[in-house]
């Protein structure tokens, strides 16, 4: 299990433990969290979990894998650096303590 911060675009911080939720998005999900609709529920199809990690935790965290960095890119036009499809973020225990900063819209 791995504890986990989401940064609200209100400066809000959510603190929530992953428990058996096997990635990022399916933590924020199963608290209702805000400004994260993962409209596809997690299948690589809609970008709609986009998140921002800080840069202190992108190396743990890892770069985006090919699918999911074409799919940022047709959300965002450019792919910026620490930008994740929260569903594509597995929980691990290495990432206890993980901050991602939920973004005011979606792509």
């Amino acid at each position: 299990m791995a504890r986990i911060t989401f940064l609200l675009p209100d400066g809000t911080r959510q603190v929530l433990d992953s428990g058996d939720d096997p990635t990022v998005m399916h933590v924020a999900v199963r608290a209702n969290l805000p400004f994260l609709p993962a409209d596809c529920g997690g299948q690589l199809a809609c970008a709609s979990c986009m998140v921002e990690v800080p840069e202190a935790w992108r190396g743990r965290v890892g770069d985006p894998g090919l699918d999911e960095g074409d799919m940022i890119e047709d959300a965002l036009g450019t792919r910026p650096a620490g930008r994740r499809l929260s569903c594509q973020i597995a929980v691990t225990e290495a990432l206890d303590g993980l901050e991602v900063v939920l973004l005011d819209r979606q792509g």
